[in-house]
């Protein structure tokens, strides 16, 4: 009966190594949670919003690290962004869901505290999804090859700078709500048009040269481009609710 039930839901682990998703490590005491602030609210959400702001600049940098990687063909670079989001993003990500979520769940917030804290998670949701295009950027990496991969801070389809303006949307966009700065917002919707422009010329050049010998290529470095442009997209998102 074992085997046949093996057959069925598949043979146990011969050992009880630690499974790679459960690899994080984070001790949770260390957040200090309690059903009261320790301290004022104020000085509570003023943590979590440095929290924020840290992980949203290490969201960044790994977007830009994974561009990098790609535009060069440096499989060890592209690497490097997984460690990256191990061992920082995914820790970062870890402590503000925790926060967030046991502070506006367990405590007795004001309706202004609790809108903060809502913000923050929903800040942190959509830098869940940037963190996940900056891998699957990376991913790409081994499998696309562009002209110019001797050249510091050049390819001919413009990921550079589309990567740059990105990176500084999502910076502007996380800051208009920590600091409540709303000029920050606005600027981050008007910048989105320099990506949109970069985006139409890249694809507008790729579709013009395609052939049966480099759609492979030129579908995955459309596919980073099209991650990039969501990036945007995803900072403007968060922006707007900041306007």
């Amino acid at each position: 009966m074992a085997t046949l039930l093996g057959k069925f839901f598949g043979d146990s682990p011969k050992s009880a190594e630690t499974p790679k998703a459960f690899t994080i490590k984070i001790d949770p005491v260390k957040f200090a949670l309690s059903m009261k602030p320790q301290g004022t609210v104020h000085v509570q959400l003023e943590s979590l919003k440095q929290k924020l702001t840290k992980l949203s600049s290490n969201v960044e940098n790994n977007l830009m690290l994974s561009i990098r990687a790609s535009t060069k063909q440096n499989v060890t670079l592209a690497s490097s962004a997984f460690k990256f989001d191990e061992e920082y993003i995914r820790k970062g990500k870890f402590e503000v869901e925790y926060l967030t979520l046991a502070y506006a769940s367990f405590q007795k917030l004001n309706e202004e505290e609790l809108k903060a804290v809502q913000n923050a998670r929903m800040i942190l949701q959509e830098l869940e999804k940037l963190a996940q295009f900056a891998l699957n950027i990376a991913d790409k990496t081994e499998y696309v090859q562009f002209a110019n991969v001797q050249e510091l801070h050049k390819d001919e389809y413009g990921l550079k700078p589309m990567g740059d303006i990105t990176a500084e949307m999502i910076k502007k966009a996380v800051e208009a709500f920590v600091s409540g700065n709303s000029k920050h917002a606005s600027e981050t919707l008007v910048m989105m048009q320099e990506i949109q422009d970069l985006y139409d010329k890249a694809e507008l050049k790729i579709k013009s040269s395609v052939n049966d010998q480099n759609i492979i290529n030129l579908t995955g470095i459309l596919s980073i481009l099209q991650h990039v442009k969501a990036s945007a997209d995803i900072s403007c998102a968060i922006a707007r609710h900041f306007c």
